[in-house]
């Protein structure tokens, strides 16, 4: 008879197990539908990480045309007083622009 209540337990402990494994899969699903469904969020994060692109290509654009400046006419050389002087405000208003295309882009596209 001992053989059949640890069997027993055996079972019961082996059940408890899978209903926890359970509960945490449940709960990672929960999680990440959540993440899913809050779309003010997703729009930040999206928006963050559409400026981080812009700030980069415009850094990577502004070295390559340092260097292929030299092979330019003086006037071509001239940039704008206030870009010159603010580079990071430029390459912020370079993000906003990109990121309202972005946006509009979105736009148009849920509307298919």
């Amino acid at each position: 008879m001992t053989t059949t209540k640890d069997t027993q337990l055996t079972e019961t402990e082996a059940l408890r197990a899978d209903l926890e494994l359970t509960r945490r899969h449940l709960a990672d699903t929960v999680q990440e539908l959540t993440r899913q469904l809050n779309v003010p969020r997703r729009i930040k994060e999206s928006a963050t990480s559409a400026g981080h692109r812009a700030i980069q290509a415009a850094s990577t654009a502004g070295g390559r045309a340092k260097d292929g400046a030299r092979n330019l006419p003086t006037r071509a050389k001239q940039m704008p007083t206030a870009a010159r002087e603010h580079p990071k405000a430029a390459a912020a208003v370079g993000s906003a622009v990109a990121l309202g295309v972005g946006a509009a882009a979105w736009v148009v596209g849920r509307g298919r």
